[in-house]
């Protein structure tokens, strides 16, 4: 992912770190973004930790995942191929909305928006196969604040 990302040529720097320990620069960033990795993390506190250390004060954490229904339901099974050919497949955890704001509560953050995704039209004319689908919660987004 970090190479397809590097080919297109819009990143000043890419850097590949653990989301609960990045190494970056403390309170160096007004905007946190982090996308579809809450559910491969069996404690989502250290997220929200680094999260609040990297994030200037009054700025924004948006985190984006998979809504925990969806997961419940149908698994969102996640998996490639390693370079020498061989499947692998990554631990999907379960965090129910609640944890999430009990993580984010206790690490200092101030809910400033959230909005939950159904499968809809739009989601099935993307991906026909997802009919199966249609009217069940799909994704989440939080927007933090700190300060």
């Amino acid at each position: 992912m970090i190479a397809v990302a590097r080919e297109t040529g819009v990143y000043q720097r890419l850097v590949e770190a653990d989301v609960a320990s990045t190494g970056l620069e403390a309170s160096a960033y007004e905007l946190v973004i982090a996308c579809l990795v809450d559910e491969h993390l069996s404690d989502l506190r250290p997220l929200y930790g680094e999260a609040w250390r990297l994030t200037k004060d009054k700025g924004l954490f948006v985190l984006v995942g998979y809504h925990p229904h969806f997961i419940m339901a149908f698994g969102v099974p996640t998996h490639f191929d390693s370079a020498s050919g061989e499947p692998i497949a990554i631990e999907t955890h379960v965090h129910l909305l609640s944890e999430h704001a009990t993580a984010a509560l206790d690490a200092g953050w101030t809910l400033a928006e959230m909005k939950e995704r159904v499968i809809d039209d739009t989601w099935v004319a993307l991906k026909p196969n997802w009919e199966r689908y249609r009217g069940h919660p799909v994704s989440f987004a939080f927007v933090w604040r700190k300060g």
